[in-house]
């Protein structure tokens, strides 16, 4: 089977996160979620708490403005570069150096645009309906009933806004995707097993694909 890369972008709830997981699982392959954040970090020489806090301003458009001195972490480097910026090109190429090692999943982190001239990257979006997103974020991320909706919202937001800004593209547009799934549909292992699939069937067209001479 030839070298393979799942890219997972997924709304706030709808369980994409655990595909991942599971994918892993039934393919054999490492799954790359927030783990991504540890190895940008030892890449670039920033702390993983400073990574996440970049990844915050991104998602809220906060590093458009200058942030105080004092108020936790820089707007800007030393060399004039956003540290979002910066934070999110380390992250890139680590992204891009864990496909060129093999066979992988990589949740979220815009890895399907990073990846997207790649051939052997199947790029997957997970949405659901909103009460199977209740459901999923009170009992995993006990979130109260009162104020579970809005914030399901305000992720997606964040997601959104956090792509738009790197890549200039719409999330979730269904045109950037080779598979779009519903959860509340497919279930957890339908949706597992439904990429499994496709992978295969890549895979095996990857293998037949006519090598071009150099």
């Amino acid at each position: 089977m030839s070298n393979y890369v799942i890219s997972i972008s997924r709304e706030f709830g709808s369980g994409g996160r655990l595909i991942g997981k599971r994918l892993d699982a039934q393919l054999g392959i490492p799954c790359y979620d927030r783990t991504i954040i540890q190895k940008t970090a030892e890449k670039s020489g920033l702390s993983p708490d400073f990574i996440a806090r970049a990844e915050e301003r991104a998602r809220s458009f906060f590093h458009l403005s200058v942030t105080p001195i004092g108020a936790g972490i820089p707007a800007f480097t030393l060399q004039g570069v956003p540290v979002s910026h910066q934070a999110f090109f380390a992250q890139s190429e680590v992204i891009r150096e864990l496909a060129d090692e093999g066979p992988c999943v990589i949740v979220g982190r815009c890895s399907d645009y990073v990846l997207g001239d790649r051939p052997d990257c199947l790029k997957v979006f997970i949405h659901a309906d909103m009460p199977s997103r209740i459901l999923r974020c009170a009992e995993e991320y006990h979130v109260t009933a009162d104020n579970i909706e809005r914030y399901i919202n305000q992720m997606d937001r964040g997601r959104a806004n956090y792509y738009s800004y790197y890549t200039g593209h719409t999330w979730g547009n269904m045109r950037r995707y080779d598979l779009t799934l519903n959860s509340s549909t497919t279930g957890i292992d339908g949706a597992v097993e439904m990429i499994a699939q496709l992978v295969r069937l890549r895979s095996a067209q990857l293998d037949q694909a006519p090598t071009q001479a150099p």
